[in-house]
């Protein structure tokens, strides 16, 4: 496979630049290059016998016998290749630019070595690096495709769907194809300069609709209808048309980054402003549950206590007997202290009085000893690090919350020995808080409301947040991370 394209393509490289020598440096050291890069090492024997084997053949039959260089120069960017591959990883940027850099510097050893014997080193720098932004990228966007896309499994569902072929997306392509080439070919010689500003048609139009992929769809249409309307011309024009598939080349890709980026950023604006209105929705719902709890309270215990009290003294002001007045008093007592607890558990709930009265630490552990942690043996440890003083009080409001509700998990469900918190304030803060309880299943962490409200305030205010825990290993870990308001 990798001989039969390598020859097809010296086939039309030499039909273009009538130079076999150069032909042989435009497109078939591209695509060897292009599939080095993107193959395992251990198909590359296959790729450079076939490469090297036909240049032999192509000397012999031509009578060559300098084309010894080119095979020197193709056994040189192994090592530029084997180099590059070890990096080749990450985005699609990192990727661009690590195959921009393997070209020029195949270029320059395309001069080096095969230089000495052409008679003009610059058609040689011309056609290495026309040829590698043509056929390079269009192997990385092949290999993208195949390996880099999350593929559905074959399973009986997919097997018993009908298959719905699209060709609306073929006919475009042919459609652009086809007028590459009769704009190449059909303008007449007074309009034939105004030709390479109509072939960018297809390359905006692509970039718009398909991004980086389908603006180096467009620059390869471009280059067939170049290269078919353009043989057996002058060595002057044959530099001009290089120059044009090189400059159409990098035009193309580096439109298509730009489509391909704000389309990536008007996708993330969409999905934020999709979790702004779940997390508005939610904030709603959570409004309304307070003060229906708060409602509740005031109706269920608050009011009957104070009914109960308005009872009590009327049954003081009927009654003479002491014994009986001492008892109602006793009573209304304890239903005021009753009122005095549930109205102090709804001002908790609404706000936590202790951060109005005492930093955010010491409001931490007058929490740990509200729960009387100690009494039960376990032991915590607070690490705070930072002026954390300096807090707006939101940020101070959701760090005792989600300290609050650590806790109580660790208090209920836990059954924790130990449990840390450590925060940490430099560029961003830093809350981590660990226990040595007994965990639980991952797939029941949003069962709860108390997790999902963590959640929800970490992202309210453009943090994140991680928890790992399972049930085989003993403990639970909790990073949150918030930025400074």
């Amino acid at each position: 496979m990798a001989a039969c394209a390598w020859f097809c393509l010296w086939v039309i490289a030499y039909y273009f630049i009538n130079d076999p020598e150069l032909a042989i440096l435009l497109f078939p050291f591209s695509l060897r290059l292009g599939m080095t890069l993107h193959t395992r090492p251990s198909y590359w024997p296959a790729i450079y016998i076939a490469e090297w084997g036909l240049t032999i053949a192509l000397a012999l039959l031509l009578d060559e016998p300098q084309w010894l260089t080119v095979l020197i120069a193709s056994a040189l960017s192994i090592p530029i290749t084997w180099f590059a591959k070890r990096y080749y990883y990450g985005d699609q940027n990192r990727h661009l630019l690590i195959m921009a850099s393997v070209i020029m510097i195949t270029a320059l050893i395309n001069i080096a070595v095969v230089g000495s014997h052409v008679p003009s080193i610059y058609m040689v720098w011309l056609v290495s690096i026309t040829g590698g932004l043509m056929l390079v990228p269009m192997c990385y966007l092949v290999w993208n495709y195949l390996f880099q896309n999350k593929w559905a499994p074959l399973s009986s569902h997919l097997i018993n769907t009908a298959v719905e072929f699209k060709i609306r997306h073929i006919a475009l392509y042919s459609l652009l194809l086809v007028a590459s080439i009769l704009i190449q070919t059909s303008l007449p010689d007074e309009l034939r300069r105004f030709a390479p500003f109509c072939m960018a048609i297809p390359i905006i139009l692509l970039a718009v609709r398909y991004g980086w992929q389908g603006a180096l769809l467009a620059t390869l249409f471009n280059s067939v209808a170049l290269i078919a309307a353009h043989s057996g011309v002058s060595k002057l024009e044959i530099t001009d048309l290089l120059l044009s598939l090189s400059a159409q080349t990098i035009t193309g890709i580096l439109l298509g980054l730009a489509v391909q980026k704000q389309k990536d950023l008007n996708q993330k604006l969409r999905n934020e402003l999709s979790r702004n209105q779940n997390l508005s929705r939610q904030l709603i719902t959570a409004e309304e549950s307070v003060r229906r709890d708060i409602a509740r309270e005031l109706h269920d215990e608050i009011g009957q206590n104070i009914t109960a009290i308005r009872t009590q003294a009327s049954i003081i002001k009927r009654i003479d007997a002491a014994e009986m007045s001492v008892r109602c008093a006793d009573t209304i007592e304890t239903l005021s202290l009753n009122v005095y607890d549930t109205t102090k558990r709804l001002l908790t709930k609404l706000r936590p009085k202790m951060l109005d009265d005492l930093d955010l630490k010491e409001s931490v552990e007058q929490l740990i000893r509200e729960m009387e942690f100690s009494d039960h043996g376990v032991d915590i440890q607070l690490n705070w690090q930072g002026d954390y003083s300096c807090l707006s009080d939101t940020l101070k409001v959701t760090i005792f919350r989600l300290c609050q509700e650590s806790l109580n998990n660790a208090y209920k469900y836990a059954q924790a020995s130990e449990i840390r918190i450590e925060l940490t304030l430099d560029e961003q803060v830093s809350l981590f808080i660990t226990d040595n309880g007994i965990g639980f299943k991952t797939q029941d962490l949003m069962n709860g409301m108390g997790v999902r409200g963590m959640q929800e305030r970490v992202q309210a205010l453009g943090g994140k947040m991680a928890i790992n825990s399972n049930t085989s290993i003993p403990g639970t870990q909790i990073s949150i991370a918030l930025p400074k308001m």
